[in-house]
């Protein structure tokens, strides 16, 4: 299988994991969520993080050749995409790695917190991120992916 292929495995299991967010949003508002949909964001947010980032491994790995390693490896992978190098251009744009940042601080304090203190007031303004973001990060990978055709790395 092609890294192009791997790529578009990835994004179709991205879009899945969106399009149960946005179910999940439509259903809440600040004012109506509970704890049963407080606690499904958190896990969706997570998920949704987490989609991204493996399609953002596989290109460290299959094309850079190399994943960052370090205690700090999930900024150091954002970072990584951001950069061009001699054999790529940039994967990420750094307004998305301000954002996927953000996504990446919720995911860290998601995995070391107690679902307990979740609150949505504090979730709804990055669940409103969610779709601007899926169509950003969809589209800037599928530029990668355009260039891999052009190379005729598919």
């Amino acid at each position: 299988m092609t890294l192009a292929s791997k790529i578009q495995l990835g994004l179709e299991e991205f879009a899945i994991v969106r399009e149960q967010l946005s179910a999940l949003i439509s259903k809440t508002s600040a004012t109506t969520a509970g704890v049963i949909e407080t606690a499904a964001a958190c896990a969706m947010l997570h998920s949704f993080y987490t989609e991204i980032e493996k399609i953002l491994k596989l290109i460290a790995r299959e094309w850079d050749g190399h994943e960052p390693s370090s205690d700090s490896w999930h900024k150091e992978l954002l970072n990584q995409m951001a950069a061009k190098t001699a054999n790529r251009p940039a994967v990420l744009s750094a307004a998305l790695v301000d954002v996927l940042s953000e996504f990446l601080a919720f995911r860290h304090l998601f995995r070391g917190a107690s679902i307990v203190l979740m609150r949505w007031e504090k979730l709804a303004p990055l669940m409103a991120k969610v779709g601007p973001t899926y169509e950003e990060s969809k589209g800037e990978i599928r530029e990668f992916v355009r260039f891999l055709e052009e190379r005729g790395s598919a």
